[in-house]
């Protein structure tokens, strides 16, 4: 462990006498050496193999041989920890750089002031006559950032360490403090066990990577429709989103940045649009304020709410075809430029679920967005919406998307009902994402409980047009208007 435990006023603490013999005690005492230097010889293999060849040299060369071997591996070492270096930087950085920086990090900054600063925030307890002091048990860094894994103290709930991270972040220096939970241990095969709570204590040390914004991403050729570039998470690595089999929501206030998304994606995709191999079916409720910069890409565009209707019908129609033609052949389609992966892009999905105001087509819409969310997926007819308010009476389809992404949101409330239970308390505060930062949100990847902090690229005007210009849609997508019944401009 890496935590310390501090103790009070020595008059208060009970002293237990050890009527044990000194011989005992100084056995014992042996023993656990004995057993320290043991479990460490086998954690450290590499270390314990050079001490015994240095022991080896000595004997055996004498002295002048003994420096000879220790010059001799330390430039090998220098020269291993250098081709690594340039050879493999990801890997480098992951395995050497960050562990050094966390233990660094740990004696300079955290080790020194930990109890102290425990007690003046109020997270100790005292305990007959003794101060009981969290613990840490694991340190991380990112160069930018320190996550404290901590053992909490029993009676300490998630809300009390969450109400002392600014005092946190102002004792160690840090720019801010964000506490998450951490699901307890797993009990072991045949046992129960009592799991400690735990909490991941993050001290921002520098400046938040995703605070400039991302520019636009070159447009990949080909495109991968199980991992689209759309923007980049907050350890520098690039944020790739899943479009073939699934379906997407973007979910955040006027002005969070839902636009870029939903370029950043099409422009991830846009080779794949230009060869046919997707067809872009978009719905813009807004009149084509918002997606008609970018009409020579779709397939399909609707603004009306009738030929919007008719369009999800149309979409239901080709996914039943698709369904009756793939039924017992395969369990995904595979997208061609003679069978497209059909994609429904709604801008404000609540316009045809909550706010439409003739019943019968806000009927029809509902029944046919349940249909493509519930059975399209598999046969390639996949929906990415957009809305601003999550909630059920606005939304009652945002359980049918797998992949959901928040953006900025009013309320902590809300995080939840988009990114499932317990998102805010891991650490997804998508309320305290700063008005000057759009395109910054949460979102939960494949394989992860823990929600991923992402910003997607800005997409201008300009490169929407070009895009518009040089990625339209393909011969096979049926370019033509629901609107208009006609080719679309």
């Amino acid at each position: 462990m890496l935590g310390a435990r501090g103790k009070s006023d020595p008059q208060r603490v009970q002293i237990v006498r050890d009527d044990r013999p000194l011989w005992w005690v100084a056995f014992l005492g042996l023993l656990r050496m004995l057993g320290w230097v043991l479990r460490s010889a086998a954690r450290h293999p590499a270390v314990t193999a050079m001490v015994v060849v240095a022991m080896w040299a000595r004997v055996a060369l004498g002295s002048v041989g003994t420096e000879v071997f220790g010059l001799a591996v330390v430039g090998l070492l220098a020269a291993a920890a250098g081709l690594w270096w340039w050879r493999w930087p990801a890997s480098f950085r992951t395995r050497v750089r960050l562990p050094l920086l966390a233990r660094w990090r740990w004696l300079t900054v955290y080790q020194r002031s930990w109890s102290r600063v425990m007690a003046g925030c109020g997270l100790t307890v005292v305990r007959a006559g003794e101060v009981h002091v969290p613990q840490v048990i694991r340190l991380t860094s990112t160069g930018w950032r320190d996550r404290l894994l901590v053992a909490t103290l029993p009676g300490q709930h998630l809300d009390t360490w969450a109400k002392a991270g600014p005092a946190l972040a102002h004792a160690f220096g840090a720019r801010s403090c964000r506490v998450r939970s951490v699901d307890p241990p797993r009990p072991r095969r045949g046992r129960v066990t009592r799991g400690v709570p735990r909490v991941w204590v993050e001290f921002t040390t520098h400046d938040d990577p995703l605070a400039p914004t991302v520019a636009a991403l070159p447009v990949p050729d080909p495109a991968d429709l199980f991992a689209v570039p759309v923007g980049r998470r907050e350890d520098g690595s690039p944020w790739l989103l899943r479009l073939l089999g699934t379906h997407v929501l973007v979910v955040g206030v006027t002005g969070a940045g839902k636009g870029s998304v939903v370029w950043s994606l099409l422009r991830g995709i846009a080779s794949a649009i230009r060869g046919g191999v997707v067809a872009v079916w978009a719905i813009d409720p807004k009149g084509g304020m918002e997606l008609g910069f970018g009409r020579g890409m779709f397939a399909r565009f609707a603004t009306d709410p009738a030929d919007i209707v008719a369009l999800l019908e149309q979409a239901v129609a080709e996914m039943r075809d698709r369904a009756a033609r793939l039924a017992g052949k395969v369990r995904l389609h595979t997208p061609t430029n003679r069978e497209p992966l059909v994609l429904v892009l709604v801008d404000e999905i609540a316009s045809l679920t909550a706010y439409l105001a003739d019943r019968d087509l806000k009927r029809r819409a509902e029944a046919a967005l349940s249909l493509l969310l519930s059975q399209g997926r598999a046969v390639g007819v996949s929906v990415v919406g957009a809305v601003q308010d999550p909630r059920k009476e606005v939304l009652n389809l945002r359980n049918l998307f797998p992949t959901r992404v928040a953006l900025r949101l009013d309320e902590s409330t809300q995080v939840d009902m988009v990114l499932g239970d317990g998102a805010y308390e891991r650490g997804a505060a998508c309320d305290l994402i700063p008005e000057a930062t759009p395109g910054v949100g949460y979102v939960r990847l494949d394989g992860q409980r823990e929600p991923v902090r992402v910003r997607a690229a800005y997409v201008t005007d300009t490169d929407i047009q070009s895009m518009a210009g040089t990625y339209r849609a393909g011969a096979s997508a049926g370019l033509r208007s629901v609107r208009h019944g006609e080719e679309a401009a």
